[in-house]
């Protein structure tokens, strides 16, 4: 029984309008009522900050192993539909390899191929920041460093494209996404045997956990699988943002351009405003009661993370850019409490490593055509941005 009444909404979160409209198509939803419940989908939902803190620390109570809008086709269960003890018992023998001691060793070799890849760009009018600039980069370092051998890689963002999808299975996007899908999974499968690695990257470090007894064989192989399906979209799509947000807020490029420390900040903001996650789900695995409501075990609850980054009541000026913002690092883009996301360190150093490149060399980012924002149940920022990057 609640105790407080709840909106109940025929708001569909994951309509092609309400994607395209991107983080601020929460915001009505999130001033209505703390909590509300989705009709469609019969979740309760929350964009407010403080709520979906409380939620997503609680994994006892709001459990990760039951997902708010089905079951996650095509990305592996392994850690993130997985509650202690088996959580920890994959999380923790990895975690090493994510730490910044662990991941300094790669720093010098992200920062390299990021000037490379400026230096390459020099003399180009106009570039797309999607395709040119952020696929260019992470789909060069990132299976790199994975010890990923020769592939065709751009066929890894078709195959994030369905992974993302079909968090929402049941909706025709999905649907959509996987009939135009080909082999794609079975191309993916392959690339991520321990045959199609090298014996030095970051894959086969993995599958020595296997070999070790530290993990399982079969769970080192879904845990490699895990890391790259999550590990190159986001990061994409982050970096595109980030672009997008610098070329309409020039003041806040010369800012970075003047002083690069201020770069992991704006990349926090960047987060905050665009998560490239669009939300995080769980099941409630005990009666419990939030904000008055009284949920019983077998609900649902969703909290999307664009309307938690612009909820004026935890953020000033929740709209505006701001690279200089204070405690910008307590957004929930990469999720909160013990699910937070393993592999954010490694995404941080590629951002910094790419924008310290094109803060050396480029006084100006302009948008010069018409953007768009990426079509997925999941993953969002934009996947078309022309622009041209006006060299110093």
């Amino acid at each position: 029984m609640t105790t407080t009444y709840i909106p109940r909404l025929d708001f569909d979160p994951f309509s092609v309008e309400t994607i395209s409209a991107g983080p601020t198509a929460f915001d009505e939803m999130r001033e209505i009522a703390p909590i509300v419940w989705l009709n469609k989908y019969e979740v309760y939902a929350t964009c407010r900050h403080e709520l979906a803190q409380k939620v997503l620390r609680d994994w006892k109570t709001f459990t990760s192993t039951v997902k708010a809008f089905g079951e996650r086709e095509h990305i592996p269960n392994i850690l993130v539909q997985e509650d202690p003890p088996e959580h920890s018992a994959h999380r923790h023998p990895i975690m090493k390899f994510f730490t910044r001691v662990g991941l300094n060793s790669y720093k010098e070799f992200f920062e390299t191929n990021a000037d490379s890849l400026v230096d390459s760009l020099i003399g180009t009018i106009d570039v797309d920041g999607f395709e040119d600039v952020a696929s260019a980069y992470i789909l060069k370092v990132f299976p790199d460093i994975l010890g990923m051998k020769e592939m065709d890689r751009g066929r890894l963002l078709m195959f994030g494209d369905l992974a993302f999808n079909s968090t929402m299975p049941a909706n025709d996007l999905y649907k959509d996404c996987k009939a135009k899908s080909g082999d794609i999974l079975e191309w993916f499968d392959r690339q991520c045997l321990r045959e199609a690695v090298t014996s030095e990257g970051l894959a086969e470090e993995i599958y020595k956990l296997g070999d070790s007894g530290e993990v399982s064989l079969n769970s080192a192989q879904l845990l490699v699988r895990a890391i790259f399906s999550g590990g190159f979209d986001t990061t994409v799509l982050s970096i595109t943002s980030a672009l997008k947000l610098f070329a309409e807020n020039p003041e806040q490029w010369d800012l970075v351009r003047t002083d690069p420390s201020l770069i992991s900040n704006a990349f926090e903001e960047v987060l905050r405003l665009e998560p490239p996650s669009r939300f995080l789900g769980r099941g409630v695995n005990a009666h419990t009661e939030l904000a008055g409501v009284s949920m019983q075990k077998g609900d649902k609850f969703a909290t999307f993370l664009g309307g938690l980054g612009r909820d004026p009541r935890k953020w000033d000026n929740p709209n505006h850019f701001d690279v200089r913002r204070e405690k910008v690092i307590a957004h929930m883009s990469f999720g909160h409490g013990m699910h937070s996301c393993l592999g954010q360190g490694l995404a941080r150093i590629e951002f910094v490593s790419i924008f310290a490149a094109l803060a050396k060399k480029v006084k100006r980012i302009e948008i010069t055509g018409k953007y768009s924002r990426n079509i997925n149940n999941q993953a969002n920022g934009f996947n078309v941005l022309p622009i041209r990057l006006h060299m110093a």
